[in-house]
């Protein structure tokens, strides 16, 4: 891996043709608005670009399915959108880790998988990283792209109140405000409108919470609960952000049970304690105040591990 600044990584997408770009497992709002905003932004350049097909919960739908890739497309050059590591790649696509020219990125934890890397820890959202390299490749913004790139920031901030919104991440969405897109319709659909289905989700997970610590929210989703409730994919987006609405708590868990018996675990926090280096000991990673894992076994044991990397910060 050789890590690289703005300049460098404009380059490179200057240079290159037959752009593959990849977005990460359960896509979220940052990969889905950053590899759209990517693939747009490479067209308007006159380069042939998609996405590697990778089903979105459907309110990311309109930003990654028009743009995935045809089964006959060779690419030329892949970057890798919002994806730390090999583990995060779609199903299908676990072989591209090993292909990835660029990785623009925002995590800390990136583990190094690609030949040039574009990482900015500091940066509240990839589609921050993904709108400086439009502005540093002259790419001329358009009403779609400033509305995956304001859907990336502002899913990934949770309508930026997450602790890494930064000035510039507030500067960015201003500047995104001038191309006509509505925030206010977005943010009710992103951030705001919910299924009946997540809302008994969240009700049963409410009534069903434990603090083992008076500052640690731990809450448990088995699969079973999920099918009852009717509940699909999209329904479990940013649903760990619920662990940490009870008052007073620094961190919330969320272990949800995967229908292949593993168990996703999202760890939340206030950002005093780093909750990527904390699940590195389950297999996973990410930022101080948001990480995940995907690990087999025992979710009371996952959860002592977790509890004990707590305590000692």
């Amino acid at each position: 891996m050789e890590l690289i600044d703005l300049t460098r990584a404009a380059a490179l997408l200057a240079e290159a043709e037959d752009i593959l770009i990849v977005t990460h497992v359960r896509p979220d709002g940052d990969t889905a608005g950053s590899g759209c905003a990517l693939c747009l932004g490479m067209r308007a350049l006159g380069k042939r670009a998609y996405l590697v097909p990778n089903p979105p919960p459907k309110r990311y739908e309109p930003y990654m399915v028009p743009y995935f890739a045809p089964e006959n497309f060779v690419p030329g050059f892949t970057v890798a959108v919002d994806i730390p590591g090999s583990g995060q790649f779609p199903p299908g696509g676990e072989h591209l880790a090993r292909q990835t020219d660029l990785a623009i990125d925002h995590h800390g934890t990136n583990s190094g998988y690609a030949r040039y890397t574009f990482l900015d820890a500091d940066s509240a959202a990839t589609g921050e990283l993904v709108y400086l390299l439009l502005q540093a490749l002259d790419v001329p913004l358009s009403t779609s792209i400033a509305e995956a790139v304001y859907t990336a920031i502002a899913t990934d901030t949770n309508g930026f109140r997450t602790p890494g919104t930064t000035a510039r991440t507030m500067t960015i969405a201003a500047a995104l405000r001038e191309w006509g897109y509505d925030p206010s319709e977005l943010t009710r659909r992103l951030l705001e409108a919910k299924s009946a289905a997540r809302l008994r989700l969240e009700s049963a997970l409410f009534g069903a919470m434990r603090f083992p610590q008076p500052d640690v929210c731990v809450m448990l989703l088995p699969a079973s609960l999920i099918r009852a409730f009717g509940a699909e994919e999209t329904d479990m987006d940013k649903l760990s952000m619920i662990t940490m609405v009870p008052e007073g708590v620094r961190a919330g868990v969320l272990f949800r049970e995967l229908p292949d018996g593993r168990w996703k675990v999202s760890l939340r926090t206030d950002g005093s304690v780093h909750a990527g280096e904390i699940l590195r000991a389950l297999g996973g990673g990410g930022h101080a105040d948001a990480a995940g894992a995907v690990a087999s076994g025992d979710p009371t044991e996952m959860e002592k591990t977790i509890l004990t990397h707590f305590v000692k910060k």
